[in-house]
């Protein structure tokens, strides 16, 4: 029965693949090294040098001054870095003349990346499914019995849990109080508003940020907008809560445990929380026009963030190398959590997960912000162990920012996959054999332009494995199988394991998703000789990290590399 079951759905596999591949989500080829040196990387910065010096000339870019940064967590020094100053800070009288990475801007948003990233360094996602009510007490819902039959009026803070304030999904308001329109009430009332009732009139969060007893008076009054887990809202109020969850955790003050876990640690001297030194910073017009003096009070761990290019590269290094963290950790923060209406966005623990679909399938995990005039993106390829940073000072910053993200995502992605591909087949790439060849076993690996290595000849015992898998999936052209390898993120000291994806070329171009979709994740395994799954094939590796011979795990056979 499993034989008939696999057989059918490798039939089906055959039907239902896209005619780019259906490889597995993640890395196609170990993650690229020593960008700054490679000849690849070096002829797409300078096309995005070029591009970038052109959107400036060209007004596409106007009035800002911004830094970007492209870097890989395995070199100190960015791979590519550009700073431009707009002519206003140039020739201004408070904050740096020339933007460079030291240069400290307002991150906003970004904040709750640190945010979580500090509960990360707690064992972060254990806490994901326990009630935000546990740390928080101001939630706890036993003195209220009449809000917890209210389901409209009240959010049912019982229900709530770390992750899902983490993932937007409290079903919680943007803000309490800050960006009110309350507080311009009589200018509304003349635009069709209501005047507002006394007691329904705030109290702070206008001249002054609400402190944590204000906060919670009035967000424990605030209606809910939907239920829990019914869609990702964003939310500023819920990372303000988890900033309370987070010191109730770790035993101490926000700032004392920022500077403690993450500043010191990564020794980030151009960040900080309290507003800084002007003199190190980039600040369009002024201090209050800005908004770069404004203190945000207790909303700090949703956006009270000051940093620098630098200081966000040594940041995303951090992640990406789980430096600070346990890589189990990582790997599972490094994922979505919910939907967003868009098949190219989706939502994590704050990740702002963006799809791009050339050369093939690749999540940037984004992290944005906006305060004032600043705006800010910071962009993380698990696949390739590399990172984008955007910080962004002037008019019309987020939809500046936004823009130069998306030029840089669109140049370099690419770019990291063709450099990863090059070095694979360098260090992978060739015929590998028995040294006696006796029993006439071989494989021959090598590297077009899609996802993975190519299998492209293996003999075993003097059979054609390739014709075997073509008889198992019922194929009879041999230009229609394509057998890939992809790296599990399985490694040890001298060996480093990859998948073989085994798929068929062709679809009907009108496929929906159900036909269309990939199907290797389910079948992957389908084919296992002796409690060894035929996809399993391990490279033993030099000092250098070159292989040096082959194992197709199920076949029981070392094959040298000739």
């Amino acid at each position: 029965m499993r034989l008939l079951w696999t057989l059918s759905a490798l039939a089906l596999s055959a039907k239902a693949t896209k005619t780019t591949g259906c490889p597995l989500l993640g890395p196609a080829f170990p993650a690229p090294t020593a960008l700054s040196k490679d000849p690849i990387f070096i002829s797409k910065a300078e096309e995005l040098t070029s591009k970038l010096n052109k959107a400036i000339e060209d007004g596409s870019l106007p009035s800002i001054s911004f830094a970007a940064q492209v870097y890989s967590s395995e070199e100190e020094e960015s791979a590519f870095q550009f700073y431009h100053t707009d002519d206003p800070v140039k020739f201004g009288s408070v904050g740096v003349q020339k933007v460079d990475e030291d240069t400290m801007f307002r991150i906003g948003s970004i904040s709750k990346l640190w945010t979580m990233f500090l509960f990360m360094t707690l064992e972060g996602t254990r806490y994901f499914h326990e009630p935000i009510s546990k740390y928080v007490p101001e939630l706890q819902t036993k003195y209220r019995p009449k809000q917890a039959k209210d389901k409209i009026n009240y959010l049912q803070w019982g229900d709530v849990t770390i992750g899902e304030l983490a993932s937007h999904q409290a079903g919680l308001a943007r803000d309490y109080a800050f960006g009110d329109l309350g507080f311009k009430s009589d200018l509304l009332q003349t635009l069709g508003f209501p005047p507002l009732p006394e007691k329904e009139q705030l109290t702070c969060g206008s001249d002054y940020p609400c402190d944590r007893k204000e906060f919670f008076r009035g967000i424990l009054k605030t209606h809910p907008l939907t239920s829990t887990s019914q869609t990702p809202i964003y939310s500023n109020a819920g990372y303000q809560i988890l900033g309370y969850a987070l010191e109730s955790i770790a035993k101490g003050d926000y700032e004392d445990i920022l500077m403690d876990r993450l500043i010191k640690p990564l020794n980030l001297t151009r960040s900080c929380l309290q507003v800084p030194d002007p003199s190190l910073a980039v600040i369009p017009y002024n201090e209050t026009f800005s908004w770069f003096g404004y203190e945000i009070g207790e909303e700090a761990p949703a956006g009270g963030i000051f940093s620098s290019a630098k200081d966000m590269a040594t940041f995303g290094r951090a992640v990406l190398s789980s430096s600070l963290v346990d890589p189990a950790v990582t790997r599972r923060w490094l994922k979505p959590i919910t939907h967003t209406s868009s098949l190219q966005n989706s939502v994590g623990a704050p990740w702002e997960i963006y799809t791009f679909l050339i050369p093939r399938r690749v999540d940037l995990y984004v992290k944005s912000g906006d305060i004032g005039l600043y705006s800010s993106s910071m962009g993380l390829s698990p696949d390739h162990n590399a990172g984008i940073t955007v910080l962004v000072a002037g008019g019309n910053s987020h939809m500046m920012t936004s823009t130069i993200t998306e030029m840089v995502s669109d140049i370099m992605l690419p770019a990291l996959d063709d450099v990863a591909r090059n070095q694979a087949l360098a260090r992978f790439g060739g015929t590998y054999a028995l040294t006696n060849d006796s029993s006439n076993s071989s494989i021959t690996i090598t590297a077009d332009d899609g996802a993975g290595l190519v299998v492209s000849a293996w003999i075993s015992n003097s059979v054609d494995m390739i014709e075997t898998l073509m008889s198992l999936q019922g194929v009879t052209d041999r230009s229609g199988i394509s057998i890939r390898l992809q790296p599990s993120g399985l490694e040890t000291p001298g060996r480093i394991s990859f998948l073989a994806v085994i798929y068929t070329l062709a679809m009907p171009s009108d496929a929906g998703p159900l036909v269309g979709s990939c199907f290797s994740w389910i079948l992957l395994d389908s084919m296992v000789y002796g409690n060894v799954g035929l996809p399993e094939f391990e490279f033993a590796l030099d000092h250098d990290g070159d292989a040096t011979s082959l194992s197709p795990r199920a076949l029981r056979v070392t094959l040298s590399r000739v």
